[in-house]
């Protein structure tokens, strides 16, 4: 079946999707967004938090933190996955996750030669790394440069985090965050011991990655599930197709070309979405191949200038409108909000206004007022 949208259609769904939708009940539970979200990259410890806050109600930073550090409970994991970079995941979907994605990103290629830590010399690395770890050690990013340069990885290079990302992607160990999420002072912990096996209650392989995909982020294309998650196109054609053979997705008719829902998503289009700032590499952005429902083209190079760098944005309706900046002093804290080009003055202004209460929201998150 075939069902014509209208971009504004598809955008709302998306957004709703996402948690981002007014008409849908708020929480204050971290751990609800990353397992509807599938994951939130936290490259940026804060930068993720922000997503979350703008998806959730009266959460503060430290409610983030804890879920990730707290010895008793964590139901937050940091660690490498989605397209070899970090994410915070429900404990119950990192295993899940990483038998998919983990071999894929954890292969050694040109930059682990160049560091001298491809083959047997990166097996005994990681090894090496496995056995303390196994012993209880919860160390730094600099006692594993330490104990790696013991047995003769360069420890002023960047071979020690390429030895750590490996390890998390196979499965090894999982990211204790330091304190405002400084990655000096972060800490590496057992992922058998954090995580253990029967915590991951997750399950059903690709199928059950493209059924999740959807119901965060579509109607969306298989291009877009590959350039989400990083899967191989072959792996994402194959599974694909086995949950459209199942009569479970609902083709959408785009002005650009055709997209996919799930079949049984609501049929009503949702309401205008509220004015949100989100954080830096927010999901809305990085979840698609294709991002011009939510970033206008003229806009692409304003929003991601290069390097892979998201800028934290505004989103009204969940259309990219502005970035924004905060500025630490230390004196004051000053936030920078830049409409993108070609909006109208009158346009400007309702952006001041629709952003004052999320900057005063903002603050109140991040302790600064």
């Amino acid at each position: 079946m075939t069902q014509p949208r209208s971009e504004e259609s598809a955008r709302r769904r998306r957004t709703r999707g996402q948690l981002l939708d007014r008409s849908l009940p708020r929480s204050r539970d971290p751990a609800r967004v990353a397992a509807t979200l599938v994951g939130v990259q936290a490259q940026d410890l804060v930068a993720a938090g922000l997503s979350i806050r703008a998806r959730t109600d009266g959460m503060v930073f430290g409610d983030v933190e804890r879920a990730v550090t707290d010895p008793a409970s964590h139901p937050l994991v940091l660690t490498w996955t989605l397209r070899g970079t970090r994410h915070l995941h429900p404990a119950a979907d990192v295993r899940w996750l990483l038998s998919m994605v983990g071999s894929r990103f954890a292969r050694p290629g040109a930059r682990q030669e160049q560091l001298g830590i491809a083959g047997d010399a990166g097996d005994r690395a990681v090894g090496v790394l496995a056995h303390a770890l196994a012993g209880g050690d919860t160390p730094t990013r600099r006692e594993v440069a330490d104990l790696l340069a013991r047995h003769g990885v360069d420890p002023s290079s960047r071979a020690p985090i390429h030895v750590i990302r490996r390890a998390a992607l196979e499965g090894i160990l999982c990211v204790l965050p330091g304190p405002g999420g400084d990655e000096r002072q972060e800490r590496y912990v057992s992922l058998d011991r954090w995580v253990p096996d029967g915590t991951a209650v997750a399950g059903g392989g690709v199928p059950q990655l493209v059924r999740r995909y959807l119901a965060a982020y579509g109607p969306a294309t298989p291009a877009d599930l590959i350039a989400w998650s990083g899967l191989a196109p072959r792996i994402v054609a194959t599974s694909w197709r086995e949950v459209s053979d199942n009569d479970e997705l609902v083709e959408v008719r785009l002005a650009n070309g055709s997209a996919w829902s799930l079949a049984g998503s609501a049929s009503s289009d949702p309401d205008p979405a509220p004015t949100r700032m989100l954080g830096g590499f927010d999901t809305l952005v990085l979840g698609y191949a294709d991002r011009s429902l939510h970033v206008r083209p003229d806009h692409a190079r304003a929003v991601n200038a290069g390097g892979g760098m998201i800028k934290p944005v505004v989103v009204t309706d969940g259309l990219v409108v502005a970035t924004w900046k905060l500025r630490r002093g230390r004196r004051n804290t000053g936030f920078e909000v830049t409409s993108l080009p070609g909006r109208s003055p009158d346009t400007d202004t309702d952006t001041d206004a629709d952003t004052s209460d999320e900057v005063d929201d903002i603050k109140r998150f991040l302790g600064l007022s």
